[in-house]
């Protein structure tokens, strides 16, 4: 085998008192796609970001780690790494010309767009004169690894690099990917999909690694019946600036109903749940319990309680200074009036039902996975007793066990309280076995419910 380009010998981490990896050590050399599984919290972003040589927060970590040549990180909450101030193609542009020295401007130009189309984007003037905000979270990450890439690292560390890509998308990263790798680059991949070829796998469990196969589970059949409407759009459009994002939707959610949302990045799935969620200004209707509702910040904490809204990036949306047991108990106190010792109580029944320990719980958000702050995330919907739930990619980056325990978990809060279910997720397999029906969206439209 070739000299490695990244190397962790006796990687060992500490959060606070608890051990959380112990004496790991992997290597990964030039040409090499190496990916690391493992159950949601078991140390695989500490892992991941040690081989970047960068720190987490809250973890200690020993380790030899040698990586000689430009190594390229990508973090799980990808989106957070772009600057929301700025237009994509300037952002990308100044990254170029910190790799490549002095170019011309149409040099410039040809690299960004190189750059783009690695990962699967048309550089057109209109996409490069967009912010952040103006595309889908798919669609971010992908904009995310653009930025890692355009400093030429010889070494990538990726970590759920696929997360909310639809099926053509996350194909054409997987094809670049190898393609990096056969041009000589070294990838460590935090995965747990399986469309990733990879040239070794290792998996982390209980603070080591192992060579031991993820599990499997099969989802159990639904049994609840849908009732009454309990909220509905009526001709929304949606506008970011002069770009329209929804056309005309119309979609209707019943009682105890689940109803998968699926579609190409960018298609306007974030931005129908965001409507639902009073998070995005509308042309036409939005009704929840059979009356108009206003967007989120003019409504009462009925209407707040009676539609929760769990999105992708959930990490940016907790406290960094207070515990997360804390914020998802203060949901329970804020909208239904809980006592504070109740509250906290009932938080905690539920993050343990989620697959966090008590430990966790208690912890700040620094201290946490990112599947992990999904899960908080959506206890903290929980605790508010939603009558309608949506969930954007709650599964995404769990292995396949946890994934199953979240669906459950939405299955059995589901058949106690009737209350609606949208998922949207890329994992088609699982809507398939979980959803009553299925909404397509293509191009800002509903194109098929079935």
């Amino acid at each position: 085998m070739a000299e490695p380009v990244i190397s962790i010998r006796g990687l060992t981490a500490h959060a606070g008192e608890t051990l959380l990896l112990h004496d790991v050590s992997l290597s990964v050399s030039a040409g090499e796609i190496v990916t690391l599984s493992g159950p949601s919290g078991v140390g695989k972003t500490t892992v991941a970001m040690a081989a970047a040589g960068l720190e987490r927060p809250g973890v200690t970590v020993r380790a030899e780690v040698v990586a000689p040549g430009k190594v390229g990180y990508l973090p799980q909450q990808a989106a957070e790494t772009l600057n929301p101030a700025r237009r994509v193609g300037h952002a990308l542009g100044e990254l170029v010309g910190l790799d490549a020295g002095r170019l011309s401007r149409e040099q410039r130009r040809e690299r960004v767009a190189e750059v783009l189309r690695l990962v699967a984007f048309e550089a057109a003037d209109g996409l490069l004169r967009r912010y952040p905000f103006e595309f889908s979270g798919g669609q971010r990450t992908r904009l995310a690894l653009a930025q890692v890439l355009a400093t030429r690292p010889g070494a990538l560390v990726l970590d759920e690099p696929t997360t909310g890509l639809d099926a053509v998308s996350k194909a054409g990263l997987l094809r670049q990917l190898r393609a990096l790798a056969d041009a000589g680059a070294a990838l460590l991949v935090v995965t747990h999909d399986p469309d990733v070829a990879a040239t070794r796998t290792l998996r982390l469990r209980d603070g080591t690694l192992t060579d031991e196969p993820p599990p499997t589970a099969m989802p159990l059949p639904r049994t609840v019946e849908r009732g009454a409407r309990v909220a509905e759009l009526r001709g929304v459009s949606v506008h970011y600036g002069r770009m329209e994002v929804l056309r005309d939707v119309d979609l209707s959610l019943f009682a105890g109903e689940t109803v998968g949302v699926v579609g190409p990045s960018g298609a306007g799935k974030t931005s129908l749940a965001r409507c639902l969620a009073g998070l995005a200004p509308v042309r036409g209707e939005v009704f929840a319990d059979g009356k108009p509702v206003p967007l989120l910040r003019k409504r009462t904490a009925r209407q707040t309680a009676y539609v929760q809204y769990v999105w992708q990036e959930a990490a940016s949306s907790f406290d960094p200074r207070r515990t997360v047991l804390d914020q998802v108990a203060a949901t329970a106190v804020r909208l239904r009036g809980l006592r504070p010792a109740d509250a906290t109580g009932e938080a905690g029944e539920v993050l343990i039902g989620l697959g966090l320990t008590e430990a966790q719980a208690g912890r700040r958000p620094a201290g946490l996975s990112g599947g992990q702050l999904q899960r908080a995330a959506l206890a903290r919907a929980l605790l508010a007793e939603p009558r309608v739930l949506i969930c954007d990619e709650v599964t995404t980056g769990l292995d396949a066990e946890l994934a199953v325990r979240v669906l459950d978990c939405l299955d059995a809060y589901q058949r106690r309280t009737s209350a609606a279910l949208l998922l949207i997720s890329h994992d088609t397999r699982a809507l398939a076995a979980r959803a009553d029906r299925i909404v397509a969206v293509e191009h800002g439209r509903v194109v098929d419910s079935g």
